[in-house]
């Protein structure tokens, strides 16, 4: 790996996907493609989708790093991308989207963008050629619902995303995994970039086809690294959010058949929803003490990420290095 390449790399990502997102913000505002931003005094609008930002920086990684592993995290990217633009645009039924979520992970599975031997702590490395595959199909529909899920609240799906990111990085670096650490970096810089304006208060949101792309950039890194127990470990708030979620709604349905997790209070601060029919989620049980507010909600849920990650790098020093 080149130093010089890494940074150009990663400086390029980061200011396409930052002019890319300041470009979006004013054209989605002029086309009125806005959505009220609920949980602020005001209501303001804000524009959506801005995916395609992250999309555009990480497509940069493959002027460094041009073989099947790219291609095939690329591609993934695209079809969660835009199945998500699909539901931005017309909303799916609650199965349609991560029924459709499987189509991202056929690029990884048709390429061959990863090994079937994963690596187990006390075990080893374990052969599974025939499960495998189907691990993977299952995998990007689980974190691009696990994503879209916990896009809740100004910067947190980017933020939990770019924290996540973080242990793929150092082990691919580590290991010497080329292809895996131009393709994090470019990612991970795009997703910094973004975060500038995603984060409270938000200048622009994601919209489905932002957050279901991160969720496939995650899965597809996790693959591609070989990282999968670091990466399950890193992603644990993403993973216990939508199984709350899902277990206590009875399945897959859409947000507006649902009742809200959370009651916003006069004073705009936030507390846990006490009617047993609303969804269990991470923000209703972090609030289910006192009233919270927006940006304390959305600090409370990166710095779960922030552990859990810290987790995920003391498990790779352990195990894996």
């Amino acid at each position: 790996m080149n130093w010089i390449d890494i940074a150009i790399e990663s400086a390029l990502s980061f200011f396409v996907t930052l002019t890319i997102t300041l470009y979006l913000e004013r054209v989605l505002r002029n086309k009125k493609m806005t959505v009220p931003d609920a949980h602020k005094k005001d209501k303001p609008l804000i524009p959506r989708p801005g995916g395609f930002a992250v999309l555009a920086g990480t497509l940069l990684a493959l002027l460094f790093v041009r073989n099947l592993y790219a291609l095939a995290f690329i591609f993934s990217l695209l079809i969660a991308f835009l199945i998500g633009l699909a539901d931005d645009i017309k909303k799916f039924g609650g199965p349609e989207k991560p029924l459709l979520a499987i189509l991202a992970a056929l690029p990884v599975i048709f390429m061959h963008a990863y090994s079937s031997t994963p690596y187990l702590p006390y075990v080893g490395n374990v052969t599974i050629k025939i499960l495998y595959p189907l691990l993977v199909l299952a995998g990007f529909p689980i974190y691009t619902n696990a994503t879209n899920m916990i896009d809740v609240f100004n910067g947190v799906v980017t933020g939990v995303t770019a924290i996540s990111v973080l242990p793929f990085l150092a082990y691919d670096f580590i290991r010497g995994n080329v292809a895996g650490t131009y393709l994090g970096i470019a990612f991970e810089a795009s997703l910094v970039a973004f975060y500038l304006r995603h984060r409270y208060p938000s200048r622009i949101f994601p919209g489905d086809s932002g957050s279901m792309l991160m969720g496939a950039g995650i899965v597809a890194l996790m693959i591609i690294s070989r990282a999968e127990v670091i990466g399950i470990i890193a992603t644990l708030p993403l993973i216990f959010n939508g199984f709350f979620i899902l277990s206590s709604i009875g399945g897959f349905k859409e947000h507006s058949e649902l009742m809200r997790p959370l009651i916003v209070l006069d004073d705009y601060r936030m507390i846990a929803n006490s009617d047993p029919k609303a969804p269990v989620t991470l923000a209703r049980l972090i609030a289910s003490q006192r009233p919270m507010s927006e940006k304390e909600l959305a600090n409370r849920i990166m710095l779960l990420s922030v552990i859990s990650t810290a987790l995920s790098f003391i498990t790779m020093l352990v195990y894996y290095i």
